[in-house]
């Protein structure tokens, strides 16, 4: 918790939540703990909620006590699925091999279409060189493995801030769509 970045979590997290939007992690400790802690100060003032999505590991099984609420998966798979269908953006902020599997994931059903107008935001110098590399690899002149939108869909911001830029953005666009469908009828 004193980690400069546990506290940029907080601080997003809350902002998120200032904003409406509930918060979804993978319950456990660290990062995710810090996503947590922030939605819940934010539900102080804001109906917000705060889930955890956790999965059944030898290690790490207690719940952060920030989690309001907490879903137990038994595999990574149908975890992952919950937290697709729980969602309507994708904020990565520094993680490990279970971050970067699950980034992977979100990215690929965007860019089949299995997802749509969904922002997948990484946040953080790590995830630009992730992008960069998928941009260097996938696109060799002669052996192209995917197509250059396709690497236009992650949006790579480097602070907390620009983030929250873009899901506000996003926000505003989803409420205006809503409002002209209202009228529709």
């Amino acid at each position: 918790p004193e980690h400069w970045v546990y506290q940029e979590v907080k601080k997003l997290s809350a902002a998120l939540g200032a904003l409406g939007c509930d918060i979804v992690t993978g319950g456990g400790p660290g990062l995710m703990q810090a996503a947590n802690e922030g939605a819940q100060e934010a539900s102080k003032d804001h109906d917000v909620k705060n889930f955890g999505i956790r999965v059944e590991l030898p290690f790490e099984q207690s719940v952060n006590p920030f989690v309001e609420q907490a879903f137990e998966h038994q595999t990574f798979f149908t975890r992952l699925h919950q937290f697709v269908l729980m969602s309507d953006a994708f904020v990565v902020v520094p993680g490990g091999i279970g971050t970067v599997l699950e980034s992977m994931m979100i990215w690929q059903l965007l860019q089949v279409r299995q997802l749509h107008d969904t922002p997948l935001i990484f946040v953080g110098p790590m995830w630009r060189g992730l992008v960069e590399w998928a941009s260097a690899q996938m696109l060799r002149p002669g052996f192209e493995l995917a197509s250059p939108g396709d690497m236009q869909i992650p949006r790579c911001v480097d602070t907390a801030e620009e983030a929250i830029v873009i899901i506000r953005e996003h926000q505003a666009r989803w409420k205006a769509a809503q409002a002209a469908q209202a009228v529709k009828g």
